[in-house]
């Protein structure tokens, strides 16, 4: 694809008809891909991409549950207004040229959006000519339909993108959208849908072929479950309207919430939380007082001599083997005596006196003649009772240390609270936007209690459709059986078999080469200081795991801001590169977040290589005159927009800023 010309007629800040060229040339033989758009905030850089999305998309380049009302004052919103003359004009218009190759055969294609301001809402207009033929009998919706399968929507969300969209990305970790994304690309959607194809078709060869009795039940179950799907479906635009409604609520309150900030609000409107915290923090203080005082009253202080502490212990020890061994004296001095005693009456008294003689040797040789002195004359259980207050004043001692440095951050909590109740204003003088405020939050909280009930009833009908379902596979199983058509159905089970096959392993080598792309992307894209990343991604769940060049896992939150931002256009590229789709790529303010040598690095590898048209939304401060001497080579044509605040539009100039005089 390539987009030839861009037309934008009362659009935004675009007064009357203005015509962009967006043909991309050749310089020495060697593409220049980038047409370069500069302007400063406010001068319709971002209307340039919206318009090209709106001219394709209409009411989904909203998003995919914007109601009809909500798009229809969008379109009456984006007719230029004029300043001078305090007017608008009755209609607005976007046209878009562009070449599309389809099965090997390029067309050129014109779409132009067309809407009129009417008393009852919007009159829009959509025309799709195919090289130079308009293409008729195509009502709006299928016109609409034949853009969307030209280039599918969640296809050009990877193409055509603005910094929010990078940043977007960059804090996503894949799951249903991404696997969306890879399998639109990759072509696997196309074949997932011949295989629902074919389950169809096994399920009208079988209905035509059953018996009766079988064709009777499949009948009344095809009709209940042609209900749950009806309900479904009602479930899902109730949703739709709902959170349609939740979206504009949402923006009232981000507007009233900034209106409110601006006059100091943002401390007014935590006021009773901050007198709640401040209560807490009081509380917790006396509680942690409570705490020091009883820990002091224990045997905290012990800690504070630990010396004596083991030198007391020490000494305990000892004297507690000194009663052992004063008591295992005792008691053979007792045995000897009483030995003396029975043998005194038994031997004759020379006898008696060797025997006394030889025994009081053995005490002699075995024993002291004195105690051994005792320090501290305890009980065992004492000495237990003192060792044990010992190891507990440690304990203590760290609890101590804990409580003390707990207490010193709630006071330097409290002391923060009280610096931010003396900022807060009067209550009084915002009390009326925070009774709006209040209101349009209970609002949400309605909102969100009726979209949980509208989800509770959608999984209750949806679980009723699936038993159904299976119901009926079982019912046509069994009808299979008896079919004089089973082998044609068993053709086709095995089909879809295959087909499942195909997309897993497609699925799988694909996504292998993505992971490879992105290692390649990222690289080439981040600084040398950067942290290195390669690119795991799970082929059933579809969910992104970061890895370092070692394969340490690496969380989102590692990577820092510039790093998240590489991360994500390294992302879009490898899927670009992966897909070999050949389409343009629209990039809104990508360098805003960026450091200069991550600019660098995409102004050297990636703007001029990533797409054969590369149109880039700038500010002087993203490509500044050094950047845009490094992009010159591969420039075709630049642009000006230049906001004239008086008359409240935008002039178009050919050039870029400081060379707007060179025109391309």
């Amino acid at each position: 694809m390539l987009i030839k010309n861009l037309t934008l007629t009362n659009f935004r800040v675009y007064e009357g008809t203005n015509s962009f060229d967006l043909t991309p040339f050749k310089r020495c033989g060697k593409p220049s891909p980038i047409i370069l758009f500069g302007g400063l905030n406010g001068a319709g850089k971002t209307s340039i991409l919206s318009g090209v999305r709106l001219a394709l998309y209409g009411r989904l380049s909203l998003g995919p549950a914007v109601s009809q009302k909500r798009y229809e004052n969008y379109l009456l919103e984006s007719i230029h207004h004029s300043r001078e003359t305090n007017r608008s004009p009755s209609t607005a218009s976007i046209e878009v040229t562009f070449t599309y190759a389809k099965l090997g055969t390029e067309s050129l294609y014109y779409v132009k959006r067309h809407w009129e301001r009417r008393r009852a809402g919007v009159k829009e207009t959509l025309i799709i000519e195919q090289d130079g033929r308009a293409i008729k009998s195509l009502s709006y919706d299928q016109a609409q339909n034949f853009l969307n399968e030209l280039i599918p929507s969640g296809v050009s969300d990877l193409f055509f993108f603005d910094g929010e969209k990078i940043s977007e990305l960059a804090d996503d970790t894949g799951g249903a959208a991404l696997e969306q994304s890879i399998k639109k690309l990759l072509g696997l959607d196309i074949v997932e849908r011949l295989a629902s194809d074919l389950s169809v078709l096994k399920r009208n060869i079988t209905k035509r072929s059953s018996v009766e009795a079988i064709q009777a039940e499949i009948e009344t179950q095809n009709t209940i479950l042609e209900t749950k799907r009806h309900q479904i479906e009602q479930v899902r635009k109730e949703k739709n309207t709902v959170n349609a409604q939740r979206s504009e609520v949402k923006s009232q309150i981000a507007q009233l919430q900034k209106a409110i900030d601006a006059r100091g609000g943002h401390f007014s409107a935590s006021r009773q939380d901050l007198d709640a915290e401040l209560s807490r923090l009081q509380s917790q203080k006396q509680m942690l007082t409570a705490q020091i005082n009883g820990l002091i009253s224990d045997a905290a202080p012990l800690a504070l001599a630990p010396g004596l502490c083991q030198v007391t212990k020490a000494q305990i020890e000892q004297d507690l083997e000194a009663q052992t061994a004063n008591q295992k004296i005792a008691l053979l001095r007792s045995y000897s005596a009483q030995l003396s005693q029975k043998l005194s009456a038994a031997l004759p008294s020379e006898a008696m006196a060797v025997v006394s003689k030889e025994l009081d040797a053995i005490l002699s040789q075995n024993i002291s003649s004195k105690p051994n002195h005792l320090v501290h004359d305890v009980t065992p259980m004492q000495a237990s009772h003192l060792l044990s207050t010992f190891e507990y004043a440690q304990k203590q001692a760290a609890d101590l240390a804990q409580t003390f440095q707990s207490l010193d951050d709630v006071e330097r909590a409290l002391d923060e609270i009280g610096v931010t109740l003396a900022r807060a204003p009067d209550d009084l003088l915002i009390a009326d936007d925070f009774k709006e405020l209040q209101h349009l939050q209970q609002q949400i909280g309605r909102l969100d209690a009726k979209l949980e009930a509208l989800k509770v009833s959608g999984r209750e009908i949806a679980n009723s459709a699936v038993e159904i379902a299976r119901k009926l596979d079982r019912l046509y199983e069994h009808a299979a059986k008896t079919s004089d058509q089973k082998r044609m159905l068993d053709y086709i089970s095995n089909a879809g078999g295959l087909l499942k096959e195909f997309v897993d392993q497609t699925a799988k080598a694909k996504i292998r080469e993505l992971e490879a792309q992105f290692t390649e992307c990222f690289s080439k894209l981040a600084r040398k200081d950067d942290m290195q990343l390669r690119l795991v991604i799970d082929a059933k769940t579809f969910q992104i795991q970061l890895l370092s060049m070692s394969g340490r896992p690496i969380a989102k939150d590692e990577l820092s801001a510039g790093e998240k931002q590489i991360f994500a256009i390294s992302l879009l590229e490898a899927l670009a590169k992966t897909s070999g789709r050949q389409l343009p790529m629209i990039v809104d303010t990508p360098l805003g977040r960026l450091d200069s040598r991550h600019r660098s690095n995409l102004i050297e590898n990636y703007f001029p290589i990533a797409s054969h048209q590369m149109i880039i939304l700038s500010t002087d401060t993203e490509v500044d005159e050094s950047f845009y001497a490094e992009l010159a080579p591969n420039i075709s044509r630049a642009y000006w927009l230049e906001y004239d605040a008086k008359i409240g539009a935008t002039r178009a100039s050919k050039g870029y800023f400081w060379k707007i005089r060179e025109a391309c």
